[in-house]
């Protein structure tokens, strides 16, 4: 986008932040009722368990190491990426998780 003239540049920025709210508003709309439907054609639906979930992270780690040393753009993007991940979860241990397993477990006490 550098060669782009500034207002340009603010369409384009501002395009790409109203699709991603868009969207994700829409993911997170219509799953659901996905879930739904699936349940009742016959899907079970189960967590990975805590051994999947460990090779995966593992297995995503040992990429993500890969890619940093291989690509510099990667290695500034991905580091930035978790440092903010890093924080923010601490804001979603306190706030955010906390209200949702509350709100997840009382909507079965009505």
């Amino acid at each position: 986008m550098g060669e782009l003239p500034k207002n340009y540049k603010a369409i384009v920025t501002a395009a790409a932040a109203y699709a991603n709210v868009e969207e994700t508003g829409k993911y997170d709309a219509r799953n659901p009722a996905a879930l739904k439907r699936l349940v009742a054609g016959g899907a079970q639906l189960r967590p990975f368990s805590q051994p999947i979930m460990e090779a995966s992270l593992k297995a995503a780690n040992e990429l993500y190491a890969e890619l940093t040393a291989k690509n510099p753009d990667f290695k500034k993007v991905y580091d930035n990426m978790i440092a903010f991940r890093t924080d923010e979860y601490l804001w979603w241990q306190v706030a955010e998780y906390t209200f949702d397993t509350f709100m997840i477990r009382s909507r079965t006490r009505t």
